[in-house]
């Protein structure tokens, strides 16, 4: 009976391993998956853009906004995001230093609240 059940387990495993998809940034910028939303930061001198997914599946931003917190060169900026169509919101363009960290804050009203760090290698 041992046998069979480690059989089963070894069998359904690679499923659940898998069971979220990858996390290819399709726009090219860093993406972390939280608790309910995955968000992709994707960061350019002119524009900021924060794309949120749900397992791949776009999350509606019409409605929602946020915040991205940078700590680059020793020095913090706080840059407001809004909604910017489909999946995305959008805020002023940043040029992070390597090492610098970033924290994304979103409000979705359909999805909730989430808080995801990011690091610059």
């Amino acid at each position: 009976m041992k046998k069979h059940v480690l059989l089963a387990i070894n069998l359904l495993l690679p499923c659940w391993v898998h069971a979220h998809g990858d996390l290819t940034p399709p726009h090219g910028g860093l993406i972390t998956e939280g608790k309910a939303i995955t968000i992709e930061l994707v960061a350019q001198p002119n524009v900021t853009r924060v794309y949120l997914s749900d397992h791949g599946t776009p999350i509606d931003a019409s409605a929602a906004s946020g915040e991205l917190i940078l700590l680059s060169g020793g020095k913090k900026s706080q840059i407001p995001l809004a909604p910017a169509g489909d999946n995305a919101l959008e805020g002023a363009g940043i040029n992070p230093e390597p090492n610098a960290k970033a924290v994304v804050r979103v409000d979705v009203p359909a999805v909730g609240k989430e808080q995801i760090r990011f690091t610059w290698e």
